[in-house]
C-alpha cells in the first residue's frame, strides 16, 4: 500500500512536471507571436502549478511573463502598469537566477531589459524637458528599479519630485540615496567632433569615447569631474523638512549641508531659518556673524541679521545693517521699508510724551516742540517709504501707511 501511495506521488508530481513543459511550450510559441491575451490565460494557469515546477520551469514563468508584458504595454495596453509589471518580472528572474546559480534565462532576457530601460530613461528624459516633474520622476525610479547599479537614476527621481512639488515623494527618494551612501561624485568623458567642431559628451563610457578619439571622427579627448551631490541632497531634504516645520530632523540635514559646503549661501540660510523658527536666536546670531565672514555683500544675509536685530530690540545695530544693504543696493526694498518701520516706531514714545504733558499754558511750549519731532519722525518714515513705492507700488500696507503719514503732515 506504501509503495502504491509512493507512485501515485511520483505520477502526480510527474504528470503536474510534464503538463508544465507542454504549457510553456505553447506559452513560448504564443509570444513569438505576440498573442498577448492567450499568454495571460496560460501564465495564470502555469502559476497555479510553480510550487511543483523545477527550476528551470520556474524561471521559464518568469522570463515569459516579463516579455509579455513588455509586449503588452507595446501594445498600449495598461503601458504604464504594465511596464511596472515587467520592471518587477525582469528582477525576479534575475534573482531567481542568481540564487539557483544559473544564467539561462538571464541571458535571454538581458537585451529586453536593455531596450526596456532605454525607452524608461528616454521617456523620463522627454517629460522632464516638458516639465512633466511627476511622471518624469517616477520614470527614473523605474529606471533605477530596473538597474539599481546606476543610482544617478534615483537621483533625478527624486530632484523632478522636488520640481513637481511632490515632497513626500521626494523625501523618500532623498533618504534612499543617503541610506545607500550615494555622493553622485562621478567622471564625464568628452571629445571634439571633426565634423560640427563641438565638444560633445560620452557620458561615463570611457571605452566608447576613446574609440571615437581612435577612429578619427573625434579628437581632444576631456575628462570632466562632476563634484559631489550630497550638499544639494542634504538642502533639498533640509527645504522639504523645513516647509513641513519638522525643526528637529530638519536641523541634522541642515547643518550637515552646511558643513559640506560653506560656500553656498542657501546652505547657511536654511541654518539660520531654522534656529530664527525655533527661537534660538544665540545660535542664529552664531551662524549669522560667520556668515557675514564669508558673505560680506550678501544682502539677503545683511536683512537676516537686521531682522534679529529688530527682535531683540537693538535697532542702532539693525540700522546698520540695513544702511549697508542699501550701499551695496539703493532699491533694495525690503531694507527701505524696514528703515521706514523703525523710524515710525519713535512716534511712540513721541506721543506718549505728548500725552502725558499736563493741559497748561506753561506746557503748550513742550508740547509745540513734541509735535516738530513727530512731524520729523513722519517726515523721516515718509522719505524711506516713498523711495520703497518707487521700487515696489504693490504693497497695499505701505501704500495705506503713506496716505496716513500724508494726511497726518497736512493736517499738521
Amino acid at each position: 500500500m506504501k509503495n502504491n501511495l509512493i507512485m501515485m506521488s511520483m505520477f502526480i508530481t510527474c504528470s503536474s512536471s510534464f503538463a508544465q513543459k507542454n504549457e510553456l511550450k505553447e506559452i513560448e510559441k504564443l509570444v513569438k507571436k505576440n498573442n498577448t491575451t492567450e499568454v495571460v490565460k496560460l501564465l495564470e494557469k502555469v502559476e497555479t502549478m510553480l510550487p511543483e515546477a523545477t527550476d528551470d520551469q520556474k524561471a521559464a514563468y518568469y522570463f515569459f511573463k516579463a516579455k509579455n508584458e513588455v509586449n503588452l504595454a507595446k501594445n498600449g495596453i495598461d503601458f504604464n502598469e504594465n511596464r511596472s509589471k515587467a520592471v518587477r518580472s525582469i528582477n525576479q528572474l534575475i534573482k531567481f537566477e542568481n540564487e539557483t546559480k544559473s544564467k539561462k534565462y538571464t541571458t535571454e532576457i538581458l537585451p529586453v531589459k536593455n531596450n526596456l530601460l532605454a525607452e524608461l530613461v528616454d521617456d523620463a528624459i522627454d517629460n522632464n524637458r516638458n516639465k512633466n516633474y511627476k511622471k518624469s520622476s517616477r520614470l527614473f525610479e523605474q529606471a533605477y528599479n530596473l538597474n539599481n547599479v546606476d543610482t544617478v537614476y534615483l537621483y533625478n527621481a527624486a530632484n523632478d519630485a522636488v520640481n513637481a512639488k511632490d515632497y513626500d515623494f521626494a523625501e523618500t527618494k532623498f533618504k534612499e540615496l543617503i541610506a545607500l551612501k550615494y555622493n553622485g561624485k562621478s567622471k564625464t568623458y568628452v571629445a571634439t567632433s571633426q565634423t560640427t567642431g563641438k565638444v560633445e559628451s560620452f557620458g561615463i563610457d570611457k571605452k566608447v569615447r576613446d574609440l571615437a578619439v581612435k577612429s578619427g571622427t573625434h579628437s581632444a579627448p576631456e575628462t570632466i569631474f562632476n563634484k559631489s551631490a550630497l550638499p544639494t541632497i542634504y538642502n533639498s531634504l533640509t527645504h522639504i523638512l523645513l516647509n513641513k516645520e519638522n525643526y528637529s530632523e530638519a536641523e541634522e540635514y541642515a547643518l550637515k549641508a552646511y558643513d559640506l559646503d560653506k560656500e553656498n549661501i542657501n546652505n547657511l540660510l536654511n541654518v539660520l531659518y531654522l534656529y530664527y523658527n525655533t527661537n534660538r536666536l544665540d545660535k542664529y546670531e552664531e551662524y549669522a556673524n560667520e556668515g557675514v565672514e564669508k558673505f560680506p555683500k550678501n544682502e539677503l544675509l545683511l536683512y537676516n541679521l537686521a531682522v534679529i536685530h529688530i527682535k531683540n530690540n537693538e535697532n542702532e545695530q539693525a540700522v546698520n545693517y540695513l544702511n549697508k544693504i542699501l550701499t551695496l543696493n539703493k532699491n533694495n526694498f525690503d531694507a527701505l521699508k524696514t528703515l521706514g518701520n523703525l523710524e515710525l516706531q519713535k512716534d511712540a514714545e513721541v506721543t506718549n510724551k505728548i500725552n502725558a504733558l499736563p493741559n497748561t499754558a506753561s506746557a503748550d511750549k513742550k508740547r509745540n516742540q513734541l509735535m516738530q519731532e513727530k512731524r520729523t519722525v513722519y517726515i523721516n518714515a515718509l522719505e524711506y517709504y516713498q523711495q520703497a513705492k518707487a521700487v515696489n507700488d504693490k504693497d497695499e500696507s505701505l501704500n495705506e501707511l503713506i496716505t496716513q503719514i500724508q494726511d497726518f503732515l497736512d493736517k499738521n
